[in-house]
């Protein structure tokens, strides 16, 4: 049955009925909204980013353009490079936090598309009791249909503006992003970098600090 077919059905029940509609249609969303906006968003590593450029650079210094092209075309290196090493280590903790920011971007745009999904069946719920209110010729009915729109209305505004502040927020985490896409990219055969490697070494790294 379409929503149309309802609007008098909970018209005619008590006020609950119509309140639990509208907490299935919003569910969680709200309550997910204020949990994601009071997250930290992850920052740059600017330790970590200069420590890679630097690396880049003396790379270059280093290395003539044959090597560079027989390493970054066909893997080869010409001769070991322990600033090739030092490279895999930090791109490879350089693209696990890529992997990170990347993932917070995915749960925010999943959360706006909730927001998104609700304010849709809310507008749809407000639409079908405009449209019966032309019907109506108790105005008690009339009124309470339109004391319904009024709260459907109240709750579509609210959700818009966890749905703006989501946006912006997933505006600033792009814009992050593209800061780490772009350094990542600048790695010689970056599309090799395993982020398990990096994390392999955490804890031999910590043995070595406690001892």
């Amino acid at each position: 049955m379409a929503i149309n077919g309802y609007v008098n059905q909970i018209l005619d029940s008590p006020a609950y009925v119509f309140d639990e509609i509208i907490g299935k249609l919003i569910g969680k969303n709200i309550e997910n909204a204020k949990v994601e906006l009071l997250r930290h968003t992850t920052d740059v590593d600017n330790v970590l980013f200069e420590a890679i450029k630097s690396v880049i650079e003396d790379l270059k210094e280093e290395e003539n353009i044959i090597s560079r092209f027989f390493y970054n075309i066909f893997g080869i290196e010409l001769r070991r490079n322990k600033r090739r090493e030092q490279l895999i280590v930090l791109g490879s903790q350089l693209k696990t936090q890529h992997s990170k920011v990347k993932s917070e971007l995915f749960r925010i745009y999943r959360q706006t598309e909730r927001l998104s999904l609700s304010i849709s069946d809310l507008k749809r719920l407000e639409e079908s009791f405009r449209g019966k209110n032309i019907y109506f010729q108790n105005e008690q009915t009339l009124n309470k249909s339109k004391f319904f729109i009024s709260e459907i209305e109240n709750k579509i505004i609210l959700l818009q503006k966890y749905q703006d502040s989501l946006e912006s927020k997933h505006h600033s985490v792009s814009d992050i992003e593209k800061v780490y896409s772009t350094l990542v990219k600048k790695i010689p055969r970056y599309h090799e970098l395993q982020e398990e490697f990096y994390l392999h070494l955490l804890p031999a790294t910590r043995v070595k600090q406690r001892n």
